[in-house]
């Protein structure tokens, strides 16, 4: 097995035949391709050399005038050129043209190898993803803030490009307070994107706090986003247990029937309902469990009195009955053997219907506690337990943040990167939760973007659903880095 690194120091030549055969090398030149925008990435980063790695090279070769890749030898001096090379601005800057990116998606849902009912970006999963390595350093990079000396941000106010007046970012809202939602924010996203609410973070000097800018479309609607929302019981019940205990620490907290019995690591019970491995239970059941603790009146009261949106209704399970029916939650850093949290009496049923603006509230309330005074916060929630989510979130099967900045060609030109997201997929709709925060480093002076999103589109078949969401999600961000949008 050969890699680029001994192409280059070596001075090799690989003929075709040769690169055909080893599977590891075209991995590695497919990671390349994808990363620049040349390649879809995903699943079809699996070492078999197929006509994505032909094009991918050929277009390369195009954009830096070498000898044209005729399928006959690859060598040092493009091997060198690929490992050199972080972005072509051209892949970029042809993202303008939405139905080309549109096209583009839709040729690689079309053509992408998965089995039976899966679509090509919402099943994609973390496997080959970008970032995959990176989950465990997300809380300490949602720790850190720009310094404004290495690390800028946009400050107290940013003029987008074209836009015919400033944007002025606000102090993020008080738990009960609502933000201005700009409601024309999103009008640039297909009109199958139904619902949606984005909000922008920036940082101004000298203030420890963080200022939000706020979009949407139909953003504090009630309805159905599905299991985008498996989230959020799991932020109450850590809500709950720093409530009764501050200093304790979810990952060291276990839930089963009785002290003796069987029982579960929360943080792998928490990454099962996000992951969908069911390597303890379906995703389903497992966030039935986590309802259990907390009546359903009470957990929708819990979310009114943060988002003070007083529409919703999140009574409703995810179509399967709890993993565990009356299951206990037990401290095992505690003297005693006795549960934290017990399973709460089952007092009525109903659905689940929240909001856009609820599920970007509460998600970037998670991400950004480290900038939020205490009456922005979470009630009672503690980082040590916070953070264990955050990493659960890391692993979710929907990847449209990923395709996005490898259909944009950014991926080698952001560090520090920071996503955490929940997928819904149901008859009614295709929803999707999302935080993102990276270190844009193309200029000399870097900029700090950071971001939370929840979008809802319902019409189309499965397919055609998961390619507006990735386009929508693509757009988005390629206008938040084209400062577009702020």
């Amino acid at each position: 097995m050969t890699t680029l690194q001994q192409i280059v120091q070596d001075n090799l030549t690989l003929t075709f035949t040769q690169l055909q055969t080893d599977k590891q090398l075209v991995s590695e030149i497919q990671r390349k391709l994808a990363n620049l925008g040349l390649h879809p990435g995903g699943q079809w980063i699996d070492g078999l050399y197929d006509r994505y790695v032909e094009t991918g090279l050929t277009e390369f070769c195009s954009a830096f005038s070498l000898d044209n890749f005729d399928r006959q030898a690859i060598g040092a001096t493009l091997v060198q050129k690929l490992l050199d090379v972080l972005q072509l601005p051209y892949v970029f800057e042809s993202a303008r043209d939405t139905q080309h990116i549109l096209d583009k998606l839709t040729t690689t849902q079309a053509n992408t190898p998965v089995v039976s009912d899966h679509v090509a970006f919402l099943d994609r999963t973390i496997r080959n993803s970008p970032f995959a390595t990176q989950i465990n350093q997300y809380p300490s990079r949602l720790s850190q803030r720009p310094d404004s000396q290495t690390v800028f941000s946009y400050g107290k106010s940013f003029q987008p490009v074209d836009a015919k007046k400033p944007v002025t970012f606000e102090p993020y809202p008080r738990k009960g307070e609502k933000p201005q939602i700009d409601s024309q924010g999103l009008d640039f996203l297909d009109r199958n994107i139904e619902s949606g609410c984005l909000c922008i973070g920036s940082f101004v000097p000298g203030d420890p706090g963080i200022k939000t800018h706020w979009l949407g479309r139909n953003a504090t609607k009630p309805l159905q986003f599905l299991s985008a929302t498996k989230f959020i019981p799991i932020l109450n019940v850590i809500c709950q247990v720093n409530a009764l205990s501050p200093q304790c620490d979810v990952d060291n907290c276990m839930i089963g029937t009785d002290s003796q019995g069987k029982r579960y690591r929360f943080y792998e019970l928490a990454t099962d309902v996000v992951s969908y491995d069911a390597r303890i239970a379906s995703s389903n059941s497992l966030s039935a469990l986590f309802k259990r603790f907390t009546q359903r009146q009470e957990l929708e009261d819990w979310i009114k009195a943060i988002t003070n949106n007083h529409a919703i209704e999140f009574k409703g399970y995810y179509g399967e009955n709890p993993f565990i029916a009356t299951p206990k939650l037990f401290d095992t850093t505690a003297a005693t053997t006795e549960p934290l949290l017990t399973a709460a009496p089952e007092v009525g049923t109903g659905n689940n219907y929240v909001s856009a603006y609820d599920l970007v509230r509460l998600i970037s309330m998670l991400g950004w506690h480290h900038h939020l005074s205490p009456d922005r916060r979470l009630p009672a929630a503690q980082w040590r337990s916070l953070e264990s989510l955050v990493r659960a979130l890391g692993w979710d099967t929907a990847r449209y943040l990923d395709v996005a900045l490898e259909t944009l060609g950014l991926v080698n030109v952001v560090s520090d990167p920071v996503v955490i997201s929940k997928l819904g997929l149901g008859n009614s709709a295709l929803t999707y939760v999302a935080l993102a925060q990276f270190i844009d480093r193309r200029q000399k002076t870097p900029t700090w973007r950071t971001l939370a999103m929840a979008l809802w589109a319902p019409n189309g078949t499965d397919t055609e659903r998961d390619t507006t969401m990735a386009a929508a999600v693509t757009e988005i961000m390629r206008q938040i880095f084209a400062e577009e949008l702020a």
